[in-house]
């Protein structure tokens, strides 16, 4: 076991714990990807692709959250690819996408779209892509559908919730500097810190301890391309720790929800976390009364890492949705 996860790993029963790596997920991980860096603001942004059936198939573009990266979907878009094209991608300052010197919602959000602008110029024959985006990643999904909805077909959160006035909340008001990232001596020393946020226990440790494996670099003393000059030697995070300072998550969420013009749906972990002022059925009302359009469905046995604790039933989720949208589409066309 490489990480115990903040100790939350000790909350589930040790018999219930898969801590080997089942053949479907050593067959999901082992299928091939092409890494992809797209020039953005004079440094660059990195996804991940899978080729899909043909040139014309939808393009189902992955968006990890706070803190993650396009590899959170190693094991996701090979359940997908049978029947779509799959690009996960890094956002900047995470992951292997370069860091920036200062970050924004629209920032972000224009990132998203540069990658998704050049995955699908690869394959102008298909629609244009269906962006799956969870938590953090729901929030710039949501700004890149409002600012840029002609570049995306379709938009799918998942356990990213829409706050009323009332419970607003800035995550990161209180960021007011950045906290320098900890070097460790040795990989498995980093790999062992490994931690999900928010915090959460997960039956599938061998997802963990994956995500781990692939959540650290090594630098090199006075080296650190694309980022920052290190002071030390050793293993570390990918993430930039000056990400949130001064991110502001803004008051125009809930009017930008109601506005969208895409195609929405959102997808809950039926375990996932409360609120502070309001339980998670209580944010999915508010939610359903803004967008009755929008379908809302919850996966089962799930926390807010959806992926993570029922990688089957996410990924069936996307491929269910992503036939309902296409299907609209063709009427649209036909009609």
């Amino acid at each position: 076991m490489k990480t115990n996860n903040a100790n939350q790993q000790s909350l589930i029963p040790e018999n219930e714990l898969v801590v080997f790596q089942p053949d479907w997920f050593q067959k999901a991980v082992a299928e091939p990807a092409e890494d992809h860096f797209v020039p953005f603001n004079d440094s660059s942004l990195h996804y991940r692709r899978w080729v899909g059936p043909s040139q014309d198939a939808p393009i189902v573009a992955l968006l990890h959250g706070d803190g993650a990266h396009a590899r959170w979907f190693d094991f996701i878009a090979p359940l997908l690819s049978k029947d779509y094209q799959l690009i996960s991608m890094d956002l900047p300052g995470m992951g292997d996408s370069d860091w920036f010197a200062a970050y924004s919602r629209d920032m972000m959000a224009e990132a998203i779209v540069a990658m998704t602008e050049h995955a699908h110029a690869a394959t102008p024959q298909a629609a244009k892509p269906f962006l799956i985006a969870h938590s953090f990643g729901g929030l710039i999904g949501l700004t890149a559908a409002h600012k840029y909805p002609t570049c995306l077909s379709a938009l799918m959160i998942c356990d990213y919730h829409i706050r009323p006035d009332f419970a607003h909340e800035e995550w990161y008001a209180d960021r007011l500097e950045a906290k320098p990232t900890r070097v460790y001596p040795s990989r498995a020393a980093a790999e062992g810190r490994f931690r999900l946020a928010p915090e959460q226990p997960c039956e599938n440790q061998f997802i963990l301890d994956y995500i781990a494996e692939h959540s650290v670099r090594e630098i090199a003393k006075g080296a650190n391309p694309g980022r920052g000059i290190s002071d030390e030697a050793g293993w570390t995070w990918k993430f930039d720790p000056s990400i949130y300072v001064g991110f502001v998550i803004g008051r125009d969420i809930n009017a930008m929800f109601e506005t969208i013009e895409i195609p929405m749906a959102a997808m809950f972990g039926g375990m996932s976390h409360d609120f502070e002022k309001l339980t998670r059925r209580e944010m999915i009302a508010h939610m359903c009364q803004c967008r009755p359009d929008v379908p809302y469905y919850d996966i089962p046995g799930a926390r807010h890492h959806i992926m993570l604790d029922r990688p089957h039933a996410f990924a069936g989720s996307v491929a269910t949705q992503m036939e309902v949208w296409r299907a609209q589409q063709a009427k649209r066309k036909t009609g």
